[in-house]
């Protein structure tokens, strides 16, 4: 009699589980992305061309690094849109980025995480087709003033050097499978940032 019980309880735990995520990770389609970014900052200039972008003027840059610390920090932070359906840097709380790193376990400057809702090292995008549409968007930069997204992934810098001196990498691609509970089909947090 014991076994039917806790088969019930089993089953209404993992329903109420699984109702409450709508989103899952695609790890597949996150490394697609690194790898991609990773092409793009070895030879702006051809890459460019695929994607009808002129990138001729674009230094070429050091690989970057996968870091564990922050693909969980991404990981964490694209679940987290999809399952609560906000698309910003800032989460619902106002945290940014540097203070979701920082809690992560990534070590930061002090002065990066005095302002909780800062953001130095996280571009986002949502309704990617897949990790390389994501890279290939954000790269692209349409509609944005400046090009923040180019400039953080590819290491250009306006001046004082910074994004040419970030080094690790985190990616966090998530997958809505209920479109009624999510604006986008697709959530993916880009991390590129330097250890203190």
């Amino acid at each position: 009699m014991q076994h039917p019980i806790f088969l019930f309880l089993y089953c209404i735990f993992y329903s109420v589980c699984t109702l409450s995520q709508t989103a899952q990770l695609d790890t597949v389609e996150a490394r697609k992305a690194f790898e991609l970014i990773n092409c793009f900052r070895d030879n702006p200039s051809l890459y460019g061309k695929k994607i009808n972008i002129n990138l001729k003027n674009v230094k070429k840059q050091k690989a970057l690094y996968w870091n564990t610390t922050l693909s969980k920090a991404a990981e964490k932070k694209a679940l987290d849109m999809a399952n609560r359906n906000y698309f910003s840097h800032t989460t619902p709380e106002g945290k940014g980025i540097n203070i979701l790193i920082h809690e992560a376990g990534y070590s930061l400057p002090k002065e990066y995480i005095k302002k909780k809702n800062a953001n130095y090292f996280e571009s986002i995008v949502a309704g990617a087709k897949n990790g390389e549409d994501a890279v290939c968007i954000l790269i692209t930069d349409e509609n944005t003033p400046g090009l923040g997204h180019r400039k953080h992934l590819l290491g250009i810098d306006n001046g004082t050097p910074f994004n040419s001196k970030l080094t690790d990498i985190g990616i966090g691609y998530a997958i809505c499978f209920n479109e009624k509970k999510c604006k986008y089909e697709t959530y993916v947090s880009v991390i590129i940032a330097m250890k203190n």
